[in-house]
């Protein structure tokens, strides 16, 4: 029978010998993947349907013949007031702008998020994430006037108490382009089968917001740092109030 493991009880991790085949392709195309992680005791069904309904709503944004309706109330613009502020705060991180922006967030959403509802339990999983997904709009809003959608806030929060919870799991990850990730599967198996710790990827993937940051601020960028770090701090400040036992 599976159970839901205390807060306070040892981890338990699972290592990974070697990477399987989707895992290469994985990594040759700049994604993380676990080289060590803890071990889910429950079926993920929560991350799964939160997956699963972010997807369906933005293929509806995209393949429905009039969406404009649609459209208007759930991307969060900051200007707006009322019953659509909200609705567009709520919205926001279910509709996304193309395939790619939508596929690597439920990427992020579904390695992390496993493990999340394991040990925190589905209704906590999915008060992180749409907490962090709102809050990150709350920041981007009070510096931006632009309209923001995707789920990269509520995935930052997931990845925040992800590391926060988890900081022994290891990943195996090299953001340096095609052609570095192939030379390292043939000439490094030793560090692919190792990793390095996920607290280590959160610095550097955190740094890469600060440059992103100031193309949201100096330079009119597309993406917006201000929701992801928004998203990290919710997680990290929702971390911290579960282990001093404030959470319901």
């Amino acid at each position: 029978m599976s159970r839901k493991p205390g807060k306070h009880e040892p981890i338990e991790y699972q290592p990974q010998e070697r990477l399987n085949f989707p895992q290469f392709l994985l990594f040759l195309v700049g994604m993380p993947v676990k080289a060590r992680q803890s071990v889910i005791h429950t079926t993920p069904w929560l991350t799964w349907s939160l997956a699963s309904l972010i997807a369906v709503i933005s293929c509806l944004v995209w393949y429905l013949p009039d969406s404009s309706q649609l459209v208007a109330w759930l991307v969060y613009r900051p200007e707006t007031s009322g019953v659509q502020w909200w609705s567009g705060l709520l919205g926001h991180p279910f509709v996304h702008g193309s395939w790619l922006h939508m596929v690597g967030n439920l990427y992020f959403l579904i390695l992390f998020g496993r493990n999340i509802e394991c040990c925190f339990g589905r209704r906590r999983l999915f008060g992180l994430f749409m907490i962090s997904a709102m809050l990150g709009g709350l920041l981007h809003g009070a510096v931006s006037g632009t309209g923001l959608i995707g789920a990269s806030g509520g995935v930052f929060g997931v990845l925040v108490f992800y590391v926060c919870r988890y900081p022994q799991a290891r990943v195996i990850w090299l953001p340096f382009g095609f052609v570095a990730r192939a030379a390292m599967l043939i000439w490094a198996r030793q560090f692919l089968s190792k990793g390095f710790p996920v607290t280590i990827y959160l610095l550097v993937y955190g740094g890469f917001q600060l440059f992103i940051l100031y193309e949201q601020l100096f330079m009119d960028g597309r993406v917006s740092a201000l929701a992801h770090l928004g998203g990290g701090l919710a997680g990290f400040l929702i971390w911290l109030a579960w282990q001093k036992n404030y959470l319901p």
